[in-house]
């Protein structure tokens, strides 16, 4: 009778555990995979998202990191993320622009992230994601950072004709329009290039230049800055819909706070990494006026003709949203 007793208390445990613990699937760690690696100023912006998300205990939620690019290759991790490899990615949107051609007016975005949510372009992706990637588009990190072109040598006006720019597809076409050469190279050889002169410059963002080195073979930047980054965190469709409701919500409502936080202190980063390489000697060329104008414009222009040729629907819904 005794034992009969201790039967029915354990299987009263067991029932009381399986109806109010978390399911081993939702428990499970999420997998992730960054595009940088761990010591990059990208992935340092992730952790403001993922240490709040994993902070409050009471949710179980935790990431399992698979690794950065020498884990998968970035152009590769878009499709791990939608077939469920991993759980998590944390992806530009360049990266992922031959799956979903709209990504490609991300970085045209004239709006801070959390403007983004108000004005209905982050709900634009996010349906979009889920019906084209089969993902979840959480935010934005790092979000308010401009691209700069940085030169060997100088230029007296919006003109690069005559010199070998290396180029993403971020801003290859504004390259081109701009007279110069586009020339395709990993990062991790741009420090090679520069000094071998294979190319005379290079656009990037206004953050994380000096954890590259580059600052050692350019000697101008161009003012002003163009287009803003775009690094998405992306989860799998039915990892998230295997969460519970609570978690899901705890999940967006960290990505906020994390979004706003990452905004300010990536503004903040560009602007010590600028008064570096000021230090450096490296000058400004500051186009003003009518050529300030010409050299926005064109990079807008040379944006939008891409986003439409491929996608002239959507694209033209986006270009709507997006304006100011």
């Amino acid at each position: 009778m005794r034992y009969r007793r201790l039967a029915v208390s354990c299987g009263t445990v067991l029932l009381v555990l399986f109806f109010f613990l978390p399911s081993s699937r939702s428990a499970s760690p999420l997998k992730t995979v960054t595009f940088a690696a761990t010591n990059t100023v990208w992935v340092r912006q992730f952790h403001i998202f993922t240490d709040a998300v994993s902070r409050d205990a009471k949710y179980g939620v935790r990431f399992t990191f698979v690794g950065g690019p020498e884990a998968i290759p970035p152009f590769e991790q878009i499709e791990a993320v939608r077939r469920g490899v991993v759980d998590v990615a944390l992806l530009p949107a360049a990266y992922f622009v031959p799956q979903l051609p709209e990504a490609d007016a991300m970085k045209l975005s004239p709006y801070s992230p959390m403007d983004e949510r108000k004005n209905g372009i982050f709900a634009f992706y996010r349906q979009l994601m889920e019906e084209r990637l089969n993902v979840v588009y959480l935010g934005k990190l790092a979000g308010g950072v401009s691209y700069h072109l940085y030169l060997k040598r100088p230029v007296g006006k919006p003109d690069l004709t005559g010199l070998k720019i290396r180029v993403t597809p971020i801003y290859e076409p504004f390259v081109k329009a701009l007279g110069g050469v586009g020339v395709t190279t990993a990062p991790g050889e741009v420090y090679v290039a520069l000094e071998r002169a294979i190319v005379d410059g290079f656009g990037w963002p206004a953050i994380g230049m000096h954890e590259m080195g580059w600052q050692e073979v350019i000697r101008y930047i161009i003012e002003p800055g163009f287009y803003q980054t775009d690094v998405c965190v992306l989860m799998n469709k039915k990892r998230w819909e295997s969460l519970s409701s609570k978690e899901q919500q705890h999940i967006s409502q960290a990505m906020k706070e994390a979004e706003e936080e990452s905004y300010h202190i990536s503004r903040k980063i560009a602007g010590q990494e600028r008064q570096l390489l000021t230090l450096r000697g490296i000058k400004v060329i500051q186009f003003q006026g009518a050529q300030r104008n010409f050299y926005l414009d064109t990079a807008y222009r040379a944006g939008w003709e891409k986003v439409l040729a491929k996608t002239p629907r959507t694209g033209e819904l986006l270009k709507k949203l997006m304006e100011r």
